[in-house]
């Protein structure tokens, strides 16, 4: 391995893509490369794989595809954002049928997703030194009681997934808590270029033993 430099692999939704902002603005992923170049000192090549709308089952099976399974076997870095499409899915079908038991089975079956998506990159990724960052979920819908619970629930799942082994989970929550004026953009659901800019740096503090 060349070691003056590292490669990133960015997996995910909306947030990954950069949706909320103008297109040359780095966005999450472009600012946590730049912040973990400036704290690593090396280059790192970066590798890009999501769509806007993509649940916790889409990176699931993005993952089966060989372009990106290269991609982890080669990822130093590796950081997915996903869990957001699930709820907002369950939440459509809640307004509908208005049975909070659809909003619960959707956590339940992002965590499994989850598993999955860590056990298969855990098994895939080559590298002596990898890290996996994943994150919580803000709250975009303030003022509906049921959407703060159901994000909470979710990010205690999620939080749970910090004690794997080299996988640590930034807590994006708290970082958009109150600020959300500030940090989201003008459609009220996803961060503005400051909102994104903090999330780099949320991830940026978890650290980045041991590479």
């Amino acid at each position: 391995m060349d070691f003056n430099h590292l490669r990133y692999l960015a997996i995910g939704d909306s947030l990954t893509v950069g949706i909320g902002i103008p297109v040359l603005d780095p966005g999450f992923v472009g600012n946590y490369r730049y912040l973990s170049q400036k704290i690593l000192k090396k280059r790192i090549y970066l590798q890009k794989f999501a769509w806007s709308g993509a649940t916790t089952k889409d990176v699931l099976s993005m993952l089966n595809a060989p372009i990106v399974t290269e991609a982890v076997n080669c990822a130093n870095i590796i950081t997915i954002t996903a869990g957001g499409d699930d709820l907002i899915n369950a939440a459509k079908g809640f307004i509908i049928n208005k049975n909070e038991e659809s909003i619960s089975q959707a956590i339940k079956q992002s965590g499994n997703n989850f598993s999955k998506i860590l056990e298969k990159i855990h098994h895939l990724d080559k590298q002596d030194k990898y890290i996996l960052r994943l994150m919580n979920l803000y709250n975009p819908i303030i003022d509906i009681p049921i959407a703060d619970e159901a994000i909470r629930a979710f990010n205690s799942l999620i939080n749970s997934f910090g004690r794997e082994l080299n996988v640590k989970v930034a807590d994006i929550y708290s970082v958009f808590k109150g600020n959300e004026k500030v940090l989201l953009s003008s459609g009220g659901v996803h961060p503005n270029s400051r909102g994104y800019y903090q999330m780099a740096l949320a991830f940026s503090r978890l650290g980045y033993a041991p590479l």
